[in-house]
């Protein structure tokens, strides 16, 4: 007969081979897809993530490698200065040199009867401010975001589309960013801030008017998302669209994946065409859901914009609306990136 002493020795040969096993399993799982790959590809992924965690909120642990975890198991993003961002910790410097450079961006675009929109994508914090732990507090002075609309209305540049009041008041209805592991606007907030671009836009093109909702269809987003997610698409699939990477030919012409990455048109469409520079945030549905509204749309990571915001692109790709989406956290970059404009 074990004896107490054996039996707890017996249960953990049996755990430690448990654990072992798992392990292996795991590691066979996740080296099927290739190994250039495996982290992506790690079985069970967002699940292990989740729990862990989990664990470590149980444990009293709150802040995470690029994350804090916040009010009702909600985690924000602290890489990139972005909660000294919230905080209004972070300047907006160069101020007069990206007012000159906008002035010049604005009256030559529009010498060319070329609309110019900057979109600012909010952090995911100045959202849901709520969810952040409330000894994270923002000092009672203007954020960047709001010293930006001030110096644009102030020289009378009509250039910004705020999607703060959309966005917040969408999410009273629904989420509208993603709770957990990502900073991004899930399926439902990029609809939304697609739906306030165009509301924008149609003062210009009467013809560009926003999908309802209840025209489109619910997508689940696939496997290789980065969180359970879904997306609205045409019911009837109507837009053709190339994805363009560093296996793709034309980056010869065009350049890498932050280069020219998408092109989408609709055949025989006469709408407007738009050029578009985005960050992760437009590549988290926004490109494909503002494509069902342009006869030709072109979208170029904001890392080749200097490359692709000049003159002689303007030619080749004759834009009629030009749109730079930046998320907020990363307005300092603006002036650098539009640093090339005016060039032949």
């Amino acid at each position: 007969m074990l004896n107490g002493s054996n039996l707890r020795y017996r249960y953990t040969q049996f755990f430690l081979l448990f654990v072992f096993c798992s392990l292996i399993y795991v590691m066979v799982q996740s080296i099927g897809p290739g190994v250039n790959h495996f982290q992506e590809n790690f079985y069970k992924r967002n699940f292990l993530i989740e729990k862990a965690n989990w664990l470590r909120m149980k444990l009293g642990d709150r802040v995470l490698p690029t994350g804090v975890i916040g009010n009702d198991g909600w985690v924000d993003y602290t890489g990139d200065g972005n909660i000294d961002d919230f905080q209004n910790l972070k300047e907006f410097t160069n101020k007069a040199a990206l007012l000159k450079t906008l002035r010049t961006v604005y009256k030559s675009l529009k010498s060319q009867d070329i609309t110019f929109w900057i979109v600012v994508v909010p952090n995911k914090a100045t959202i849901y401010p709520d969810k952040l732990p409330a000894q994270i507090k923002s000092l009672p002075t203007p954020s960047r975001l709001d010293q930006l609309r001030t110096l644009l209305e102030t020289h009378h540049l009509p250039i910004l589309v705020d999607l703060r009041p959309s966005l917040r008041a969408a999410r009273a209805d629904q989420d509208v960013y993603f709770k957990e592991n990502n900073t991004h606007w899930n399926g439902y907030g990029a609809f939304v801030a697609y739906t306030a671009i165009l509301n924008a836009l149609s003062n210009s093109y009467p013809e560009l008017k926003a999908y309802e909702s209840d025209s489109l269809k619910l997508v689940a987003a696939g496997p290789g998302a980065a969180a359970p997610d879904f997306y609205f698409a045409p019911k009837n699939p109507f837009v053709r669209t190339l994805h363009f990477s560093t296996d793709n030919s034309i980056d010869k012409i065009w350049g890498t994946d932050y280069g020219y990455n998408q092109f989408s048109s609709i055949p025989e469409s006469t709408l407007p065409t738009l050029l578009m520079f985005h960050d992760s945030f437009g590549a988290f549905y926004l490109n494909d859901y503002l494509s069902m509204n342009f006869g030709k749309s072109h979208f170029v990571h904001l890392r080749g914009m200097p490359q692709y915001l000049n003159q002689q692109a303007i030619r080749q790709l004759k834009p009629d609306v030009i749109i730079i989406e930046i998320v907020e956290r990363d307005l300092d970059q603006l002036t650098g990136i539009l640093s090339n404009f005016g060039t032949k």
